[in-house]
Order: C-alpha cells, then sequence, then structure tokens
C-alpha cells in the first residue's frame, strides 16, 4: 500500500507532530509514504471564495504531481481533503474545466488526465487490511471516554465527498473514526452538535469571538457527557479546541480542560508509540496526567 503523502500547509508549520505520529503509525502497518513538492492545497474557505480558476488550477497541479508518481494522494486535513477531492471530481467530470486548467498548467509541464483518488488518513487507517494489521500490532488499549469530532469539509457536501456512501436519502453521517477508535480500547462518546463547525472558519475570515463562541458550546456539550478526551482529524478543528480552551480559559476564568489527540496519536499510543514520539508534549492543553491515570507514560 503506497501513497503520496499531502501534508499542506498547517501540520508542517504548526504540527508536526500530527506528521511524525503519522509517518510513524504508516511504518508500522506497512504504508508507504511518499513525499512530493505539493503546494497550499488551497483551502475551500478562502481562495476559492475569491478565484474559483485559480483555485481549481492550484489544486490541479498538486494533482498532476500524484497522477505523475502514478500514486493516489493522502491527506492528513480536512480542508486539504475537501479541496482535492472537489477539484479531482471536477476536472474529471467537465471537459470544459479541464481544458481550460491544463492551458494555465501548460507552461508549467503538467496535465492533468484524472488518474488517481484522493483520500484522507481515516479512510485509509479505516480499510479492512490496515484495521487487522493494527490488530496485530497493537501492544496496549487506550481506554478514555473520547468524542469524535470529524469537522465540516471531511464529509461534506456528502455528494462529492462520499457519494459512494449516501443513504437512501442521500444523506451520510460519518462514523469511521468511532469505529476505529473502539478497535484501540477508546470509549467513543456521542455528544450534541458533534457534527457542526468546530468554529475555525468563521473565527479566521471573520469574527474570531463568534468562531471562539462556537467552540464553548462545543465544549460544554463535551464536559456534559463527562468525555476525557477529544479525537480529531483536522489541524483546523485541533487548533480551535486546543488553543481555544486557552483562550477561554482566560476570558471565562475556566480551569477545566479536556485534552484533544489527532487521530494517529491515539493509535500511535496503542502500538505502544510514546507521548513525546506521537508529539503531544507540544500540546497546550497537556494529557500526560490524563494518561498517567490509564496506565500509559
Amino acid at each position: 500500500m503506497k501513497y503520496a503523502l499531502f501534508l499542506g500547509c498547517a501540520i508542517p508549520i504548526k504540527y508536526p507532530g500530527f506528521e511524525a505520529a503519522t509517518r510513524l503509525v504508516c511504518d508500522r502497518l506497512g504504508i508507504e509514504l511518499v513525499d512530493l513538492p505539493f503546494s497550499c492545497c488551497p483551502p475551500p474557505t478562502s481562495m476559492k471564495l475569491v478565484h474559483y480558476d485559480s483555485w481549481l488550477a492550484l489544486a490541479a497541479r498538486n494533482l498532476c504531481l500524484a497522477e505523475e508518481a502514478g500514486l493516489d494522494l493522502l491527506t492528513l486535513c480536512s480542508g486539504c481533503v475537501n479541496t482535492l477531492k472537489e477539484a479531482n471530481l471536477i476536472l474529471k467530470q467537465s471537459e470544459a474545466k479541464k481544458r481550460k486548467v491544463n492551458k494555465i498548467l501548460e507552461e508549467h509541464h503538467h496535465h492533468f488526465k484524472g488518474t488517481i483518488e484522493v483520500t484522507h488518513i481515516l479512510d485509509v487507517l479505516y480499510q479492512d487490511t490496515v484495521v487487522d494489521k493494527m490488530i496485530k500490532e497493537q501492544v496496549r488499549e487506550v481506554p478514555l471516554r473520547v468524542g469524535c469530532h470529524y469537522g465540516c469539509h471531511y464529509f461534506r457536501p456528502p455528494k462529492v465527498m462520499y457519494p459512494e456512501e449516501l443513504s437512501a436519502a442521500e444523506s451520510y453521517v460519518p462514523v469511521k473514526m468511532d469505529h476505529l477508535l473502539s478497535i484501540i480500547g477508546v470509549e467513543p462518546t456521542e455528544f450534541s452538535r458533534k457534527f457542526l463547525c468546530c468554529g475555525s472558519p468563521l473565527g479566521a475570515n471573520a469574527d474570531q469571538d463568534a468562531g471562539y463562541a462556537i467552540t464553548k458550546q462545543k465544549l460544554a456539550y463535551i464536559h456534559e457527557r463527562n468525555i476525557q478526551a477529544i479525537s480529531v482529524i483536522c489541524p483546523s478543528c485541533f487548533e480551535q479546541f486546543d488553543m481555544g480552551q486557552i483562550v477561554l480559559a482566560r476570558k471565562n476564568k475556566e480551569k477545566e480542560k479536556i485534552p484533544t489527540f489527532y487521530l494517529t496519536q491515539l493509535v500511535g499510543l496503542a502500538l505502544g508509540l510514546t507521548s513525546k514520539e506521537v508529539g503531544l508534549d507540544v500540546h497546550r492543553v497537556k494529557s500526560k496526567k490524563l494518561l498517567e491515570s490509564v496506565g500509559i507514560a
């Protein structure tokens, strides 16, 4: 199993622990990752709204690099997977868009053909063969009550992101993270507003206070269910919960905080990796006491 690894912008700069955890987990599970000179995805909440064709052409360049390497493209970010999946679909379906983009790419010596697929690390880890390997490699359970937060862009719009998994009513409710984490001993716990936005796009693009108000409401529901930790699959969601709790604590003089983990950090702990190896030591909301309480150093 081999993929072109698309790290995006935020993870290498802000959260290298996510990358380290993912590389170590993939290596342990027999998933080969190939590095290519990708650029920004670009995000679905900024350039796409300002200049659509430029957004599409930049995304197409990234898709071309993976095509030229003959590899499907694996992302670690919900925004990246949203942009690259949508651009891939549009360019495969529209000859007019493909001609226009290929004209732009011509001077950069690339040509979009439509020969690869785009996927997210959650979908890769959820494959049967990978789950079987994970069970064989698991050295300990991670017995925590965890609230799984999927974010917006991982699965919306479902017709673009998961057309093959739509219900008869053409809806789609993600469950893979809950199911995957239950395999390693996590107790996935439901909470209100689980599938709504974390607040990050609103805070980054328009109104930071309004963005944190959404996060505060989500955290209230998470506390209500006695959830011990949050699991995310997106660096923006992580930042909103990790840094967001620091900001909210300063404003509201709240002391209780809930650690947030990126998916592969929790999987890495189950595979025997240390907290430092998966980058937990640099999180703003520390998880050391919580992990020690369940026997994980």
